[in-house]
């Protein structure tokens, strides 16, 4: 894939097959269930690759996750949210105060925000700094009457409940 020469051969989506997309997803799920006995998941697409070749491999996925995350970098209302691809916002190298404005706007807007932290305070090259980072949480904590903060997959269980 073009601007993608540190995946190997081996791991580039678009050689991989819809069966082996969704297989290794299936197994991973299995192999975390072991782990923490979690049977509810969600899923991060990466790089915010969503298909293999040209195919859109969640469509067999939807009966085994409740959501997946994209990047995309948009906010949507509730009721317009394709819990299949939630849009995320990639955080790197922000400012407390872009990262609050985003907060800010996804209050009068009333739209789902995510964020997609790879690092704080250094530990990755896509990186927000620990004071960007404080200074949201922070800004979360002193309105949390306001504002719900929470995994995606309490997100997408509220929102499915909600449609029932």
């Amino acid at each position: 894939m073009p601007g993608r020469q540190w995946v190997s051969h081996e791991n580039d989506l678009s050689k991989y097959s819809l069966k082996r997309i969704t297989e290794e997803i299936k197994v991973t799920n299995v192999l975390l269930e072991a782990v923490d006995g979690k049977k509810s998941r969600t899923f991060a697409y990466t790089c915010g690759d969503a298909k293999v070749g040209t195919q859109f491999f969640m469509d067999g996925l939807k009966g085994e996750l409740m959501a997946a995350r994209g990047v995309r970098g948009e906010m949507h209302p509730v009721d317009q949210i394709d819990l299949y691809y939630t849009d995320g916002y990639i955080v790197n190298n922000d400012s407390g105060e872009k990262m609050t404005s985003l907060v800010k706007k996804a209050l009068e807007t009333k739209t789902l925000l995510i964020f997609v932290f790879h690092g704080v305070g250094g530990e990755h090259s896509l990186d927000v700094s620990l004071a960007a980072h404080r200074e949201l949480v922070h800004f979360l904590k002193q309105n949390e009457k306001d504002i719900w903060v929470a995994p995606l997959v309490d997100i997408a269980d509220f929102l499915k409940q909600q449609k029932h």
